[in-house]
């Protein structure tokens, strides 16, 4: 039958026409040859497809090269190949134009998002060209998937422009050597002219890391001489690094010391000010905490001249108030000058209110820097006898009350001279200057802080090593998370905020649930044994979070909010075996978990990513995709909270420990097939291996989001909880890629320290060398050199400091370091990656009251390598058990372990080449164990 079409239909179906054989005369074509067996020194089966792994690409049927009878190419082809015996094939690929972007600038931005760009710009050479050729960078790149097994859980996809541009592949991994037909290389030819080493291969051949090789790469943001960048946060009038003081845990008043020694309220603060020391010209030289405790010291230098400037909180009462919060503080400040010469040390004080206006009043001795409208002091000054207190020009008036006066002495040689400073907050009524007057004595406030501090630190686990850092970091650890919370009275109701950070964000309650709940609640408090605090804590995010269905929220929602609650909830009773308060928080950690059992019978039958949950990723990524990071919580949280319910003895503990083993074999699958369609990416020896999406669905590198969405809250998470094969495949192809191309200049951390899942991952395959690497790089990374402080983001974005999370990242990472439940089984592994100079001789580690899933546990091991002999001592003080002990011993020099004496006796169950020591269902509470070498 004949059809009449109009002639504009006619012409449009001609120029359809057209453009459909214009676009075929265009399309790209290559011959790609898949060479298997180069490596293998022993026959083995393959099962190989070709398929289009991107819109538009044909393939032909595969060609057999070299094949032998018994090798079919049907689909799938299978074929023996190895021991000698390389067989080949070859296939025509065809694609659509497409114009390739790659090797240029870094072409996108994601909500102002800098960091994949600054990465970009500053990472190594080789780092910087391999990213910038990745095909996701070519919108339409055309992708060859060659899986390997029938249900796609093993292979690789090539991306053709790279295959164009490198002209041929090796894949070390999979053996599989890929190149164009038409322009191939021999493969001898093709090693031969590789360069480089992977990150990973030179941390196993080269000496063990050290924190003085990490400090002396990344920069000391606590030095304002060495850092001072764009994205560093202005806050009142400071720029950068700040340090957070509070005079008690809890409290509402808190004090933000910067760099120079000024101060500044935190952004919830009730009561404004700002406070600055005035020394112009002056040149920083240094700041430290003392001893690890919340006492900063600032060094200045001008012309001679020295400053000392020492800073603390106190509570101006000495009984806490009814309200916990309501913890009206003082932030003494004692500037000691020397040198010689005349001297004028001066101060400025800024009400942060229009309607208050300060006054200098008082007698040569002491001042006071009164309210003009109320009375109030906001300052008391004390000076010796040398200084004499000069008030600047009239005080400012509005719209910035605030005040300037100077301390004018005369410095002698061999003399110091003070000047003693108590700034209030908030301001001291007339009625309570007594209690002002009470706290005068500067030596007596300054030792009651520092007990205060210390109590808090003898409550809890006790851990000393050889390296005196390490010591100071895990003091300031505690104090760093106890000045976080705000607790405050709301309609009548006690309330505790949580927020990430107080000088970051001044929200009210628990908008981060798994920064709070994970990171502090668990990897600090419950690690080092301060499990009150974490109960209330908990207790405070299910309050303001917890919705009618059993859900936590937080702020965008992140997908991993519930799970890892139940996650932390449960390793916290697994180390504290404290039933009270696990029934105390059972109620809603039952609801939560009901709603996570809810969410996977939803995954099993969602139609995009069937099995996984499909949930949003965090602040900017807000789209519901099958993520890594929510679904490595559901299995880990399911797992942790399934294992707390086993021991507490309740029924939900089978349902909880089925579906995190369904999840996780799931989870394991879908992130494997998605790594099989992902384009392989190179590495720093010229090799290739697979990439492993961060979402299931979307098979390729996200540039086009922000980069904690490919790192920070990527798919390493996966790893970390143990939701895939730690060992596996889909685990080493991720740490490699991590560590040659993602970390910034390949040393070992991300954007965000706080994330630093590869350290538990390097653990869980035991690999101490690269744990030990990544403790140090992220204690440089994550902390200010000399103040200790943390940071949130290293490069490009706002960088807050105070957030505990980064300290509770350290702190998990080191205890792990030396004792730890990771490999399962009931396996209590003890010195898994101890640094090796920390055993050198005469050296001591000690470890007292140590949390563990088999009771608290006191550890010693002392070094004396010089006589031969290294000896741990190990003492349960409880009645669980683990059922393996295992004791590893690196000797300082890596000396092969000769014999082993336990509680006396000649012992014969250790492994020399792996330095461990096994002792199976250990039943006594103390073991003394003697390595002889």
């Amino acid at each position: 039958m004949r059809t009449h079409c109009s002639p504009t239909v006619r012409a449009l179906r001609a120029a359809t026409v057209a453009l459909t054989c214009l676009a075929f005369a265009q399309a790209d074509t290559a011959r790609v040859r898949l060479a298997f067996g180069h490596q293998s020194p022993a026959r083995s089966s393959f099962s190989v497809r070709l398929l289009p792994g991107s819109p538009g690409l044909q393939v032909s049927p595969p060609r057999g090269v070299d094949f032998e009878a018994t090798d079919q190419l049907a689909d799938p082809a299978r074929f023996e190949a190895g021991g000698g015996d390389v067989d080949v094939l070859e296939a025509d690929v065809e694609w659509p134009p497409v114009a390739d972007r790659s090797g240029g600038a870094f072409p996108f931005e994601y909500n102002g998002d800098a960091m994949w760009k600054y990465l970009f710009e500053h990472g190594t050479p080789g780092q910087v060209t391999r990213l910038r050729d990745d095909p996701a960078l070519t919108p339409g790149a055309p992708v060859l998937a060659v899986p390997t097994r029938e249900d796609g859980t093993r292979g690789f996809a090539i991306g053709l422009l790279q295959l164009r541009k490198y002209r041929a592949l090796w894949l070390p991994e999979h053996d599989a050597y890929v190149t164009l037909a038409d322009d191939s290389l021999p493969w001898a030819d093709h090693l031969a002219s590789l360069a480089g080493e992977r990150t990973l291969d030179a941390v196993r051949r080269s000496p063990e890391a050290t924190l003085a090789s990490f400090t002396n790469r990344w920069e000391d943001m606590g030095d304002p001489n060495a850092w001072d960048r764009p994205w560093e946060t202005a806050w009142m009038g400071t720029r950068g690094h700040l340090i957070p003081l509070v005079a008690r845990h809890g409290s509402l008043y808190k004090f933000g010391i910067d760099r120079w020694a000024s101060v500044r309220p935190d952004h919830a603060s009730p009561h404004r000010f700002r406070f600055d020391p005035l020394w112009p010209d002056s040149r920083w030289t240094a700041q430290h905490l003392t001893d690890g405790l919340p006492v900063i010291v600032t060094h200045l230098e001008r012309d001679g001249q020295r400053a000392r400037i020492e800073q603390f909180a106190a509570p101006l009462h000495p009984a806490p108030p009814d309200r916990r919060g309501e913890v009206a503080s003082v932030l003494f400040t004692r500037v000691e000058l020397s040198g010689e010469g005349p001297v004028r040390f001066g101060f400025r004080l800024a009400t942060g209110s229009t309607n208050r206006h300060p006054e200098l009043r008082g007698s040569p001795g002491r001042y006071d820097v009164t309210d003009r409208e109320t009375g109030a002091i906001w300052l008391r000054v004390e000076a010796d006898n040398s200084f004499a207190v000069v008030p600047r020009a009239a005080a400012g008036q509005d719209p910035d009350p605030h005040l300037e006066f100077d301390c004018v002495g005369k410095l002698r040689p061999q003399q110091t001279n003070w000047i003693v400073l108590q700034l209030a907050s908030p301001v001291v009524p007339p009625q309570q200057v007594p209690a002002l007057d009470e706290l005068d004595y500067y030596p007596r406030a300054r030792a009651a802080t520092l007990r205060h501090w210390e109590d808090w630190l003898e409550q809890g686990a006790q851990f000393a090593v050889p390296e005196p850092k390490v010591n100071e970091l895990f003091r300031a650890n505690l104090w760093h998370a106890l000045r976080l919370p705000r607790f405050r009275t709301q309609d009548g109701v006690d309330r505790i905020d949580l927020p990430y950070s107080n000088f970051a964000y001044g929200q009210l309650n628990a908008d981060w649930p798994i920064n709070q709940a994970v990171y502090v609640d668990y990897m600090l408090y419950g690690l080092r044994g301060h499990f009150a605090v974490a109960e209330a804590e908990f207790a405070a995010m299910f309050q303001s979070q917890q919705r009618e269905n059993g859900r936590v929220g937080g702020y965008a929602d992140w997908g991993v909010y519930t799970p890892s609650m139940l996650y932390a909830i449960g390793q916290n009773f697994l180390l504290s075996r404290d039933r009270a308060a696990f029934e105390r928080l059972l109620p809603a950690s039952l609801k939560a978990l009901e709603w996570c059992l809810a969410e996977l019978a939803r995954a099993r039958v969602s139609p995009t990513a069937p099995g996984l949950i499909v949930a949003p990723l965090n602040d900017l990524t807000h789209d519901a995709q099958a993520w890594a990071f929510p679904n490595a919580y559901f299995v880990g949280g399911l797992t942790v909270f399934g294992q707390a319910l086993e021991a507490y003895g309740h029924s939900q503990a089978s349902p909880c420990l089925a579906a995190a083993r369904t999840l996780r074999e799931d989870v394991e699958h879908a992130f494997a097939r998605g790594s099989v369609k992902a384009p392989v990416v190179p590495l720093a020896d010229g090799t290739w291996h697979n990439y492993v999406p961060c979402a299931a669905t979307l098979p390729r590198r996200l540039f086009d989001q922000w980069y904690p969405t490919d790192v920070d809250t990527g798919p390493l998470h996966l790893v970390r909880l143990a939701a895939i094969d730690p060992r596996g495949w889909l685990a080493t192809a991720m740490l490699h890629d991590h560590e040659d191309n993602l970390f910034l200049k390949q040393w070992g951390a991300a954007n965000e320290p706080v994330y630093n899942p590869q350290g538990t991952a390097y653990l869980r395959r035991d690999e101490p060398e690269a744990a030990i690497r990544t403790f140090y790089s992220t204690m440089a990374c994550a902390f200010s050199h000399g103040q200790l402080e943390p940071v949130e983001h290293r490069w490009a974005w706002g960088q807050y400091f105070g957030p505990p999370s980064t300290d509770g990242a350290w702190f998990e990472l080191y205890r792990n370091l030396l004792l730890n439940e990771l490999h399962g089984d009931g396996c209590l592994f003890v010195g898994q990656a101890i640094p090796r100079a920390w055993l050198a001789d005469g050296q001591r580690i000690t470890i007292r009251g140590a949390p563990t899933w088999f009771g608290p546990v006191h550890l010693q091991i002392e070094s004396a390598a010089a006589q031969g002999s290294i000896t741990a001592q190990v003492e349960f003080t409880g009645p669980l058990r683990p059922a393996t002990l295992l004791v590893r011993l690196r000797h300082p020099t890596r000396q092969t372990l000769r014999e082993v004496v336990v509680n006396g006796a000649p012992w014969t169950d250790f492994d020399p080449a792996r330095e461990w020591i096994r002792l199976p269902k250990p039943e006594g509470s103390r073991y003394t164990i003697q390595a002889r070498y």
